[in-house]
């Protein structure tokens, strides 16, 4: 992606101090951001080297210790953000965790409700909030596009559209992030604002680590077949630079869509 592919606008990334949501955060640094906001549970030491990583282009970083399962945090970040950079252009939801991994009547009620409080409600906080502000906002200005108040990419997963057993609160939660994806976006299109989706194939996230390690020991062999499922192996750089395109306002008419960046994973049950 060439440099500046999106307008100079704020950045508010969930799940963005490592791994996968940083890999989100410093795909908008690079594409013209100028100023991401990195929210996460992890301590300042914690933040360090994903705030590095954004700031290696040149652009602002805030980060903020946040728990999205938590009302009061979220709408404090967001007005944290705001009251440093004044506005929030481009939200990424990619806060997440797997857990609650058995059949489904081994789960115990606490591990699932956990999954669903992380997945899910924290993700439909986020976007509650992250919409609030973005309908008070100007709107976001560039050449030959539409302009914009506001962009939300949630992350979805391939569990959105298809499961595997032992996942059941998993596949649930993110079910339920596409659909009150499409809900939102229908709601908010009237102000400038697009809702979408994101569902990454497989990825070597300790998160996806996590589920291989407990259904089977042999995680070398499994990574081999979930890959060949998929073509090869997923970059994480691959989905931030997916979230960025979608968040772009030359794609105005793209809203309520669950972009699957997976390789064909999905579509593919041969061995090809």
């Amino acid at each position: 992606m060439a440099k500046g592919v999106i307008p100079r606008g704020i950045a508010f990334v969930t799940g963005g101090a490592r791994g996968l949501g940083n890999a989100v955060a410093v795909s908008f640094a690079r594409e013209g951001a100028a100023g991401v906001v990195l929210v996460d549970i992890m301590d300042e030491e914690g933040f360090k080297a994903g705030k590095e990583a954004v700031e290696k282009y040149g652009t602002e970083c805030l980060v903020i210790k946040a728990d999205v399962t938590k009302e009061d945090h979220v709408r404090n970040a967001i007005a944290e953000a705001v009251r440093k950079f004044g506005r929030i252009d481009y939200a990424a939801n990619f806060a997440g965790i797997g857990g609650a991994i058995g059949m489904t009547w081994d789960v115990a009620v606490e591990d699932w409700r956990k999954v669903i409080e992380v997945n899910q409600i924290g993700v439909w906080l986020c976007t509650k909030y992250q919409l609030e502000q973005m309908k008070k906002q100007e709107p976001l200005q560039m050449p030959d596009a539409r302009p914009q108040r506001g962009s939300v990419v949630n992350c979805a997963s391939v569990n959105s559209i298809q499961t595997v057993a032992m996942s059941s609160a998993y596949t649930a939660s993110k079910h339920a992030v596409v659909g009150f994806t499409k809900t939102a976006a229908l709601e908010a299109r009237q102000y400038d604002i697009r809702v979408n989706a994101i569902s990454p194939g497989f990825l070597r996230t300790n998160l996806v680590l996590g589920a291989i390690q407990s259904l089977d020991g042999s995680i070398n062999t499994a990574w081999e077949q979930l890959e060949a499922r998929q073509g090869r192996a997923g970059g994480f750089n691959e989905i931030g630079d997916a979230a960025v395109f979608l968040s772009s306002p030359k794609l105005s008419l793209v809203n309520a869509h669950n972009l699957v960046v997976d390789g064909g994973f999905t579509i593919n049950y041969g061995s090809s």
